[in-house]
């Protein structure tokens, strides 16, 4: 099979971004099959799947995820794999007891396979040196590629040999106004980031990370500023899902009699409260204990992990993610969907929603968008919310409040 060098830039967009034109990875025949990435709706482009994030969070870097999606291939796999049989008859020559049982340990279930190709195992260079010397740093042939290899198997072994990997269910495009078909199980979502996208949202498969104002071609010159910035909110999904969460916790405290939500600035960060780098997620019980539960990117990463999205994105911390928020915030401040709240003797300082959003909320546009279409959003913030205090009381031993809550 022919795999250019063109084809490992294309990879490397893929797993950066979680599309890539279809031409460009043609090459590639098994991917799909394995659940790696579907086609969007027009076919012209390959969607990344929760199977690849996956793969992008076990392995160390992009260069070796590139070289996992390339060793699915069977050419390829076979290739490598009577390299691999070397290094494990090698191995097996010196008696190096441990670090045989490493490798067969990293290997998985790749390593029976592997096992039967050692009367073909072979350490001479592969048709692939131009690609390997990219994604490797040396030809799979040298040693320093070996611990790679053994990883890259390893971590696809389940889709491979296991044979796990099936086909995924393919995603309608991106539609801002519709979150009901945006935030579905299996979507994903690219990390924020406060630039304006270069493409449409509808042209897009995932979810955009970008959080900058909208496009000329975004933008609709019949709105009314209230209109406008619902709008905003609405083709930008970090923004769209901060504004919910602040929709939510209105909603909540509304019932007053079913606890609350709070977002809430320790003492320290008073000072930048406008661009905070973490904000507390509050939860009070309906017996009235309230119970720092964690920060808010520990909240959107539950949230998200209820509705089955996924950050394409190697491992994330969430003091990472609590400060890659906090312009954003900034910027819904600027623009009225959220407001800083100067805290009492009864409460603390912390965000809420902004009046001028609240109302605009049960106009046409956010009524439709935003409030209907969105009811699945707001009962899994919910949702996980009331999972998460009752985890932290019964992780600090607080069984009896917990009963009583979970009556």
């Amino acid at each position: 099979m022919n795999v250019s060098t063109s084809t490992i830039r294309a990879l490397e967009e893929f797993l950066t971004t979680g599309e890539a034109p279809t031409t460009d990875i043609s090459p590639l025949k098994t991917g799909e099959t394995l659940g790696l990435w579907t086609t969007s709706a027009n076919t012209n482009r390959a969607v990344a799947t929760p199977t690849t994030v996956k793969l992008l969070q076990t392995l160390p870097s992009l260069s070796e995820t590139v070289a996992a999606l390339l060793s699915c291939e069977p050419e390829i796999r076979q290739a490598w794999g009577k390299i691999i049989a070397a290094r494990l008859q090698e191995l097996g020559t010196r008696r190096d007891t441990q670090g045989l049982c490493e490798a067969i340990t990293t290997l998985g279930q790749a390593a029976e396979t592997l096992l039967k190709l050692l009367p073909q195992a072979a350490l001479t260079a592969t048709k692939y040196s131009e690609i390997e010397r990219i994604i490797f740093e040396v030809p799979a042939e040298q040693a320093q590629a070996t611990p790679k290899l053994l990883r890259v198997f390893g971590a696809t072994a389940s889709l491979v040999e296991g044979k796990q990997g099936t086909p995924a269910n393919s995603l309608p495009d991106i539609n801002p106004l519709n979150p009901g078909i945006n935030w579905v199980r299996g979507r994903l979502l690219r990390l924020p980031t406060a630039e304006s996208p270069k493409l449409l949202t509808q042209n897009s498969s995932v979810l955009f990370g970008e959080c900058g104002e909208l496009t000329p071609a975004e933008i609709k010159t019949e709105d009314t500023p209230d209109q406008a910035i619902m709008r905003w909110v609405l083709y930008r999904p970090w923004l769209f899902l901060l504004a919910q969460i602040v929709f939510t916790q209105e909603a909540w405290a509304a019932e007053r009699i079913s606890g609350k939500l709070s977002l809430e600035l320790e003492s320290s960060q008073l000072s930048q409260f406008y661009e905070p780098t973490q904000v507390l997620v509050v939860i009070t019980t309906p017996l009235g204990e309230e119970v720092i539960c964690g920060s808010l990117a520990e909240l959107l990463l539950l949230v998200l992990n209820q509705l089955g999205v996924d950050i394409i994105t190697p491992n994330l911390s969430t003091t990472e993610l609590d400060n890659q928020l906090a312009p954003l915030i900034k910027n819904l401040l600027h623009q009225k969907v959220w407001r800083f709240q100067t805290g009492t003797s009864r409460q603390r300082s912390g965000y809420v929603i902004h009046p001028e959003f609240s109302d605009s909320c049960y106009r046409v546009l956010g009524s439709k968008s935003f409030i209907r279409l969105s009811n699945h959003i707001t009962s899994a913030i919910r949702n996980t919310c009331d999972r998460w205090v009752k985890e932290k009381l019964a992780t600090t031993g607080n069984t009896a409040l917990l009963e009583v809550i979970s009556t």
